[in-house]
């Protein structure tokens, strides 16, 4: 599998004018892909890069108009350290240089005044913002569901909240509210993306307080455990996502089908409790119209605003 990694890049700038004319006829013979000014590489591994290698790429293309300094941060760190991203991963580079008065703006990057933690590691001989100050800045200019979805991701990898309260109170007030509900609301317990999503939407929408991985516990000594439980109303809200059916990592050596039988097993287990009146699944479909989720959740008599 090509990586970001392997992809190489063809500099104009650092050719002669014979080779750089050969470049630019591949390029017209669609062989290549310009990614920058004066940038190119090949088409075909270009292509088989997902969203966030090709940010990869498109970083160690600016590498050489970054001034002294100069660490990569917010989307361009996250990329770095793997965060999970909602939407797609964007074209522009962003870095932080702690000189600058105020932002500048080139084509396809951006360099920000301010300071940032660095992280002590390097990108291609670049320094990067650390996890929890990419956290941070992130958080504050996302939605709440993105910020959500970061911070608890950062919360499993061993971030403490102490530590995300302690930066966002030296970043100042810009974006802190929104911050601010995000803490609230991520949780260490939430496992995957979509439940850090599911749970930043059913606080967009009012719906009470979810209590995440409640364990059920048979007299057999069988443990069921659901994404999220509303003990006064009886509900079991899960997500239901299809990377539990195709992500080999989750599948551990079972068919899907095997994966679907003991999916429906649990289900059943679970209604056959007396404490347990509805059992809704979200999918992934609920979470990216809000209005949708709000339909189900009233359809199923769990309260919204």
């Amino acid at each position: 599998m090509c990586t970001a990694r392997d992809i190489d890049l063809f500099r104009t700038t650092s050719l002669d004018r014979a080779a750089a004319r050969h470049l630019q006829r591949r390029r017209a013979a669609d062989e290549l892909v310009r990614i920058r000014h004066g940038v190119y590489v090949e088409r075909n591994p270009w292509e088989a890069l997902d969203g966030r290698s090709r940010h990869l790429v498109r970083m160690r293309a600016v590498i050489p108009l970054l001034r002294p300094g100069a660490l990569f941060a917010l989307d361009s760190a996250a990329a770095i350290l793997g965060f999970p991203r909602l939407d797609p991963w964007p074209d522009r580079v962003r870095a932080v240089v702690p000189s600058l008065d105020h932002d500048v703006h080139r084509v396809g990057l951006t360099l920000h005044a301010g300071h940032v933690g660095a992280d002590g590691r390097l990108f291609w001989g670049v320094p990067f913002s650390s996890r929890a100050w990419t956290v941070v800045e992130l958080a504050r200019r996302s939605s709440l569901s993105a910020a959500v979805v970061v911070i608890d991701d950062a919360l499993r990898r061993g971030v403490s909240a102490a530590e995300l309260e302690r930066i966002a109170a030296e970043t100042g007030p810009w974006g802190s509210v929104r911050l601010e509900h995000a803490l609230e609301i991520a949780d260490v317990r939430h496992e995957s993306v979509g439940e850090s999503y599911l749970a930043a939407r059913a606080a967009e929408l009012g719906c009470p307080d979810l209590e995440p991985q409640h364990e059920f516990v048979a007299p057999d000594g069988t443990v069921d455990r659901v994404d999220f439980w509303l003990p006064r109303l009886g509900i079991v809200v899960e997500f239901d996502g299809r990377q539990k059916y195709d992500d080999p990592a989750m599948l551990a050596g079972r068919a899907p089908r095997d994966v679907l039988w003991d999916e429906k097993r649990r289900e059943d287990r679970l209604r056959a409790r007396a404490e347990v009146r509805r059992f809704v699944r979200v999918t992934w479909s609920h979470l990216v119209a809000p209005e949708r989720l709000r339909a189900l959740f009233r359809q199923q008599g769990v309260p919204c605003r």
